[in-house]
């Protein structure tokens, strides 16, 4: 038995264990937190994803797996690509009342192509009154970009990030609830290499706008709603 396999069977004897201890007498559980994937390798695999050794759904590139629900605490995520591309295992601890998205993307180690989920929390509870985005940038094969943006509260187009590097997060950005919208250019220009269409984002919900890969060098995005 590999060493993952061997992990992956002691975390999920754990948390089976744990369960079967309660008897519903005790304290109320601490509160959970939602988990899915989005597949961001532009010709990747398609894969199967996992939690504590609890498989998911198979996802192509720029599809969202379903939702996995977590207990706080320590959790292994784990990918399983249809071809023989390695993956990476990642071990981290969950918050109770945090959201999490792990982005698959690939790099290199050691010579090799290696897939792997890169993990990203939400901001927690969303205040009254309030609408919440922010952006993303998980196109590795993109040109130099920026990024704008369009809010309710706001006339006209807002600087956002320049440069939007590979792997680069804006902060939360917060609204009056309402419609946003992401535009993308070359750096240093203003064309538009891409414009999302109206997000509309309502009052306590909060959304990620991943940028990932498309073809001829372009880019597109997914709109994740994470509240």
């Amino acid at each position: 038995m590999t060493v993952r396999a061997m992990l992956r069977l002691a975390l999920v004897a754990s948390l089976v264990g744990g369960a079967a201890c309660n008897d519903g007498s005790g304290p109320p559980p601490p509160q959970g937190s939602a988990l899915r994937y989005l597949h961001a390798v532009l010709d990747g695999p398609t894969i199967s994803v996992f939690v504590d050794g609890g498989r998911g759904n198979t996802i192509a590139f720029g599809e969202l797996s379903h939702v996995f629900q977590l207990s706080p605490g320590q959790h292994d995520l784990d990918v399983l690509p249809a071809d023989n591309t390695p993956a990476l295992l990642v071990l981290f601890n969950s918050v109770g009342g945090v959201n999490y998205t792990a982005f698959v993307i690939d790099t290199t180690i050691g010579g090799s192509v290696t897939m792997m989920p890169v993990l990203v929390l939400d901001s927690g509870a969303v205040p009254s009154g309030v609408g919440r985005l922010r952006l993303a940038n998980f196109a590795a094969l993109a040109p130099s970009i920026d990024a704008f943006r369009t809010q309710p509260d706001s006339i006209g187009l807002i600087p956002t990030l320049q440069p939007f590097n590979y792997r680069a997060m804006t902060p939360y950005f917060d609204s009056a609830p309402g419609k946003w919208t992401v535009v993308i250019s070359h750096h240093g220009t203003t064309d538009t290499l891409f414009l999302t269409d109206s997000i509309a984002v309502g009052d306590g919900h909060a959304f990620i706008v991943a940028i990932i890969d498309s073809t001829n060098a372009h880019v597109t995005a997914r709109v994740i709603g994470e509240r």
